[in-house]
């Protein structure tokens, strides 16, 4: 299946770096420079291994979440420092494997030279099981537990620069690296990333600016037998048109549209699936109410994908291996504060690809995962907040035989301390 849309992908100039420090941000809420929280919750879960519906297993457990954050500003705020720590212990009473333990750290160095130039540098780790920790891009079908110690690490900068009045730049660089235990996510998923960006924009008025992105990205597939992984290596070039524009103070969107033109390692014997597929990043952002929002958002684009290169649910058409998947995917979420104590929040996605190779039985073919939750949240000190959840996963798949069909189901109950 495929990841998240956005790692062999352009991804959006300065995405990452403002996801970390927004968590940081808001974490502190602007008040102090640092902060500790912790978490306790119970849970049930009816699919622990997230397998087909005939031989899945549930189970209760609970989960530990400490966790702290640092916002430095240094220079009188010319300067700043983020870090943020997060560790999840998971434990299932009826799993083989009782105890989960996963690792994220984000770090972000923000500098403003002068009103015309600024550098944004990050780096984000995560060592998990659950695509949810891994991150958007692991390649791993979007709710696809990935059994083992798995690693991702997402680092770059960006450069932003006011080049005239109406005219600036943004330069940037991704390097990504995925890292599984699983033999078979090992082939198919193992990699290395490489990003250089520049995204060039001019502004039309106050509130509308429009520009041209272009992206070059080098994928290297190097897991475990990757004499054959090596097929899905792949050099990608992408050129978007891009417009940014402030309907009103509560309404934002930005889209990004153009083609990824994908060219694939050569290999004698094997067919060639160099090409176009289309290239989109669009996003509205709706805030309705104070302390409430609305977000919608659409991508589209070649990913990785954790079906085998050959095998019964690969294909096994040696001359025609599968290369990747073209995604599409749409995103919303819904935060409401019905009173200032009282939170209610609703998440979803859902995700369909198209096989690239793979032979008669797999070219064209598609699988797609959803993914959706509900949860209220209760501030009953300023320190002290319950939480309830409800979340669904699933994944389909046209593919004869796919074992990876399944459905799963959540609820989850727990108590959050911040200071």
């Amino acid at each position: 299946m495929k990841n998240l849309i956005p790692s062999v992908s352009a991804l959006t100039i300065g995405a990452a770096s403002l996801a970390v420090t927004t968590a940081l941000q808001a974490s502190e809420g602007g008040a102090k420079p640092w902060t500790v929280r912790a978490g306790v919750s119970g849970f049930y879960n009816d699919n622990v291994y997230t397998r087909s519906d005939l031989t899945k297993v549930d189970s209760f457990g609970f989960e530990l979440t400490p966790g702290f954050s640092l916002n430095l500003p240094v220079n009188d705020g010319q300067t700043t420092l983020g870090l943020r720590y997060d560790y999840l212990l998971r434990y299932f009473e009826n799993r083989a494997k009782a105890v989960d333990h996963n690792h994220v750290v984000d770090v972000s160095l923000s500098h403003n030279f002068n009103s015309r130039f600024k550098l944004d540098v990050f780096d984000s780790f995560a060592q998990a099981q659950e695509p949810q920790q891994l991150g958007a891009g692991a390649g791993v079908s979007g709710v696809i537990r990935a059994e083992g110690t798995n690693f991702r690490n997402i680092a770059g900068f960006d450069f932003t620069s006011q080049l005239a009045e109406n005219w600036s730049a943004v330069t940037g660089f991704r390097n990504n690296l995925f890292r599984f235990d699983d033999l078979a996510f090992a082939q198919s998923l193992d990699r290395v990333e490489y990003l250089p960006s520049v995204n060039v924009r001019y502004q039309l008025t106050a509130k509308s600016s429009v520009g041209l992105f272009y992206q070059y990205g080098i994928t290297d597939f190097d897991g475990p037998g990757s004499n054959v992984g090596f097929v899905r290596d792949v050099n990608s070039h992408f050129v978007a048109a891009t417009i940014d524009h402030d309907f009103a103070a509560n309404l934002t969107g930005s889209l990004r549209g153009g083609i990824q033109y994908n060219d694939f390692s050569d290999v004698i014997g094997i067919k060639s699936r160099d090409g176009v597929t289309p290239y989109i990043d669009g996003q509205v952002a709706y805030g309705f109410l104070p302390g409430s929002s609305l977000t919608v958002g659409v991508r589209h684009q070649l990913t990785a994908t954790d079906v085998g290169i050959l095998g019964a649910v690969g294909g096994g058409l040696f001359s025609d291996p599968i290369r990747g998947s073209s995604a599409t995917s749409a995103r919303i979420g819904i935060s409401h504060s019905f009173t200032p104590k009282l939170v209610g929040s609703i998440n979803g996605l859902y995700q369909m690809g198209s096989f690239i190779g793979g032979g008669p039985g797999v070219d064209g073919k598609s699988d797609s995962y959803a993914s959706a939750d509900v949860s209220l949240s209760y501030r009953i000190t300023q320190n002290i907040s319950t939480r309830v959840s409800y979340a669904h996963d699933r994944v389909d798949s046209d593919l004869v035989n796919d074992l990876r069909e399944f459905s799963r189901n959540r609820v989850m109950l727990g108590v959050n301390f911040t200071y």
